[in-house]
């Protein structure tokens, strides 16, 4: 079932079909706040937020607004942004140190071995890119978002989008080593 039925459903008060939305979006939405955050606790329960704020708003949810799916990453990034304020500093790819940069253990959502490697070739070139550059690759290669949907989680017209994701692909093409570019491209940390 696609997820403007599922949505729909749930709506209609159906606590199975919001758990099917759940079990399609639980680790994408870990991931954003993990990528983001780089503390497993901290995506652990900013995922938690994000789904029980869908929950109990998604009676209010309007599909000819745009997808569930940008929907829900709205609700994540505004859950992140709650939380930044909450702890009174930003958390940045720049701001991380090192040993900040190590994939979650001991959960779910772990990384493969494999997967581990491929993201400590990655880490010095995304932290090269700008905070909102970063956000729009992560979104559009790793969370596989339509640049509409992009457009609304970020704030952004879908032309600026367009136009930072182009620029960033071609600072990363540039500055990366063509096998690390084409595994980036290809692969999808923790999915």
């Amino acid at each position: 079932m696609d997820d403007e039925r599922l949505s729909k459903r749930s709506m209609d008060g159906d606590r199975g079909a919001f758990a099917r939305l759940y079990d399609r979006y639980a680790r994408r939405i870990y991931a954003y706040h993990y990528y983001r955050t780089f503390r497993r606790e901290w995506a652990e329960d900013l995922t938690s937020q994000s789904f029980m704020k869908a929950l109990e708003g998604i009676a209010g949810f309007d599909s000819s607004s745009g997808t569930f799916s940008a929907w829900l990453y709205g609700i994540a990034r505004n859950c992140l942004v709650d939380h930044v304020r909450t702890i009174g500093r930003t958390v940045s790819l720049e701001a991380v140190p090192d040993d900040g940069w190590d994939l979650p253990d001991g959960v779910d959502f772990t990384v493969e071995i494999a997967e581990r490697d491929a993201w400590e070739r990655l880490k010095p070139f995304l932290a090269a890119l700008g905070g909102n550059a970063r956000e729009i690759i992560i979104l559009r290669v790793w969370d596989g978002l339509a640049y509409a949907e992009i457009a609304r989680i970020t704030g952004k017209s879908e032309a600026a989008c367009k136009m930072g994701y182009s620029r960033a692909i071609a600072a990363l093409r540039d500055a990366m080593p063509l096998a690390v570019f084409v595994a980036f491209l290809m692969q999808r940390p923790g999915a």
